[in-house]
């Protein structure tokens, strides 16, 4: 990165790839964040030496990958209620799209190391199962969407379970805040007529940029 690109905007979220980007990328902080985050916290002062320890990193690898599904369902959710009022009439081919999105950031990666051949299969099941489902409601609070996963989360986390006491909601608080915080990101870049017009843009249909934009 060069010196003028550390004060460079970032760029806004207009269609459907920078929004992919923005999901994938956000995903894996909110994952890596509260991992070590937690982590470092349950360690103390001899957290710089549980790091080093190459199982303690293979079991951070581990939660970091099935972390990284709950992380992207949450933020797929927080986007979803966002464009959802602009959305009015088309609200069901929306979560359609964004369901298709999500498992397009998902397919990504290969399988990671360790993991059975069919993880992504598993995992893309479980996201498109969790996302279905989010229409049945009205919008969640964007620090509200986290409280059906952070269970989750919080079971993935490489400490032994003998020594995480109550720590369930320190690993829930700290999911709830860093998704607030991306959603402030993410409102301040989102251009939401643009972007949602790519979202809702028939299959294979190339859009032209508009007059003027970037």
């Amino acid at each position: 990165m060069g010196l003028l690109d550390m004060f460079r905007r970032p760029p806004p979220i207009a269609d459907v790839g920078a929004l992919e980007d923005f999901l994938d990328s956000r995903a894996a902080f909110l994952v890596q964040k509260c991992v070590f985050e937690y982590s470092r916290a349950r360690a103390g002062v001899f957290w710089d030496k549980l790091f080093l320890e190459k199982e303690f990193q293979a079991a951070v690898d581990v939660a970091r990958w099935n972390g990284y599904p709950i992380a992207l369902a949450d933020l797929t959710e927080m986007a979803e209620g966002v464009l959802r009022p602009a959305a009015s009439g088309r609200e069901a081919e929306l979560l359609d799209r964004m369901i298709d999105i999500a498992l397009a950031v998902v397919h990504r990666y290969p399988v990671p190391a360790g993991e059975p051949a069919d993880f992504w299969v598993v995992k893309s099941d479980w996201l498109r199962d969790r996302l279905s489902e989010i229409q049945l409601a009205p919008r969640k609070a964007v620090k509200d969407i986290p409280l059906g996963t952070a269970r989750q989360m919080f079971d993935l986390m490489p400490i032994h379970k003998s020594l995480r006491g109550e720590d369930f909601v320190v690993v829930r608080n700290h999911l709830r805040a860093n998704l607030c915080r991306l959603y402030e990101e993410f409102a301040g870049r989102l251009k939401v007529d643009s972007l949602l017009d790519d979202v809702l843009a028939p299959p294979n249909t190339v859009r032209l940029p508009a007059v003027g934009a970037e």
